[in-house]
């Protein structure tokens, strides 16, 4: 079974936990909804290298004060777990906004000892980013998307910087807290408000 961790919390409050919701122009869902976390073991199941949030936030000097704290949690077992390992994995997912990966053939044929054109630089350097539809992924039966090999993802899923986990319906969340941690999320008695 395999454990993700999420970054930036002591524990997880399921009360605090949403559906994930498409935000307009954007590569991820709106704030606060969904939960992103990253693979706790250093190697997926066929032995390559996880690059989590951890080795991203330390390499980049991004918010390292988030890495004290964390919370380690799995899926259930009936979760529908969506992985994309390459960017022909995007396209026949739906999106908010039209999509095509663009086709990067043109830079390899070109005889040696030329150089590309102004177009095909334009071509292979722009961004071209991918809005994904997160509400009907899961109307689809997704409950979360696993992104691989983030490196190739850089101009298709802005701001995914690391192989991380997206969960868009918390439903299928299960936490790997320790009972002490519980006592956390309970409510205070009125006697011991101040």
């Amino acid at each position: 079974m395999t454990t993700y961790v999420h970054y930036g919390s002591d524990f997880y409050n399921p009360s605090l936990a949403f559906k994930a919701v498409n935000k307009e122009k954007s590569c991820k869902p709106a704030e606060k909804t969904g939960l992103w976390g990253t693979r706790e073991s250093s190697n997926f199941d066929d032995g390559k290298i996880v690059y989590g949030w951890k080795q991203w936030c330390k390499d980049t000097k991004y918010r390292p004060e988030t890495l004290k704290k964390s919370f380690r949690f799995r899926l259930a077992d009936t979760a529908n777990l969506l992985t994309i390992a390459k960017p022909e994995d995007l396209v026949p997912l739906p999106k908010t906004a039209p999509w095509q990966l663009k086709d990067m053939s043109a830079l390899k044929d070109i005889p040696p000892g030329e150089f590309p054109t102004p177009e095909q630089l334009h071509e292979f350097y722009s961004p071209n980013p991918c809005y994904l539809d997160f509400e009907k992924l899961m109307e689809q039966g997704v409950d979360a998307i696993e992104l691989r090999n983030n490196h190739l993802f850089s101009r298709y899923l802005r701001e995914w910087n690391c192989d991380c986990l997206l969960v868009l319906d918390p439903a299928v969340i299960v936490s790997m807290m320790e009972e002490s941690d519980y006592v956390l999320m309970q409510p205070m008695s009125p006697k011991g408000r101040k």
